[in-house]
């Protein structure tokens, strides 16, 4: 389960509204660092003449990255179509769809999409039951869709019952998202401690209880959870990631966000949840806020020279000039 932009956003619009079996060598480890460093345009490059079910689905993840949803589409429903077994497949597929479905004006097209979107994490889950990622993911599913989408929160109920042996955290990061829905926001927060409680690394839940506070306007509080989840000993680290979006969204300590992404960029560890290049466009959004339109410039330059299809940041330095 992660917090930041691979599932928060994807049912935020939804309440408003064949593939050839070519032969090909399979998908490198390098692949899977480009995919991880967010070398975008290299890892397309590299992918461009493959044609196996892994390819299509790192092509897909690339592109689902830079918010190419059309393009992760397509590329997602090739690998579903060559390798139809693999949950991890079913699963991008499903995000794929969701951001789709959120981006949408149409919101009967919307509704299509969406209901593809649950019927591909539905069967990541039934394919792998013990993923707790797409367990997590069809849970956030069913909190954020109205029922005539299939969603219900007694469904996102059911699904954390499902986690509690799997992964105990998980399953009450599960039930703060049924509490918020509920808007019993004390429930949510006690949800959230139990998460950081019984979690083996609590880095990512004490995220998850700083993006609450920030929501509810507790602002205090929400900069007390980022300093307990950099103070974790094991923290990942795309944590240094995470606590500078939130100090951008909060509109606080924009300094410290700063210093933060450059941890990360830094760091030599970098994942696919938060790649570089926008890690980039986020330092670039610090410093525009900021004032300085000289340095937000140089990082939308860089953000684009890792992943020149990534609208956002073409966007925001247009916008400068």
């Amino acid at each position: 389960m992660k917090v930041v932009f691979t599932r928060v956003a994807i049912f935020l619009a939804l309440i408003l509204g064949l593939g050839l079996f070519a032969v090909a060598a399979p998908a490198t480890i390098d692949s899977m660092a480009l995919l991880s460093a967010g070398q975008m345009n290299d890892l397309l490059v590299a992918l461009m003449n493959r044609n196996d079910a892994e390819s299509y689905n790192l092509r897909s993840r690339a592109y689902y990255a830079s918010e190419q949803w059309d393009a992760a589409i397509q590329n997602g429903e090739r690998a579903v179509s060559l390798q139809g077994d693999d949950a991890q497949y079913h699963l991008w597929l499903a995000r794929a769809y969701g951001q789709k479905a959120a981006e949408i004006g149409n919101p009967l097209s919307a509704a299509g999409l969406a209901r593809k979107a649950k019927a591909e994490f539905e069967r990541a889950v039934e394919l792998n039951p013990k993923n707790i990622s797409a367990r997590a993911d069809l849970s956030e599913y069913y909190v954020q869709a109205p029922a005539i989408m299939g969603g219900g929160l007694g469904k996102a109920r059911n699904q954390a019952s499902e986690l509690q042996n799997l992964d105990p955290a998980t399953a009450d990061w599960v039930r703060a998202l049924v509490s918020e829905k509920e808007k019993k926001y004390g429930d949510a927060e006690n949800n959230l401690k139990g998460a950081i409680a019984r979690a083996q690394n609590p880095a990512q839940y004490w995220m998850s209880l700083a993006a609450f506070y920030r929501q509810r306007g507790r602002l205090d509080e929400m900069q007390s959870a980022i300093q307990s989840a950099l103070a974790q000993p094991n923290r990942p680290s795309e944590t240094y990631y995470d606590a500078a979006s939130e100090l951008l969204e909060a509109g606080r300590n924009f300094p410290a966000a700063v210093q933060y992404v450059k941890t990360y960029l830094s760091s030599g560890e970098l994942v696919e949840d938060a790649p570089a290049f926008r890690a980039h466009y986020l330092l670039g959004q610090i410093y525009e806020k900021s004032g300085d339109k000289a340095k937000a410039s140089a990082e939308y330059q860089a953000s684009l020279s890792l992943a020149s299809g990534f609208g956002r940041a073409r966007k925001a330095l247009d916008q400068l000039h």
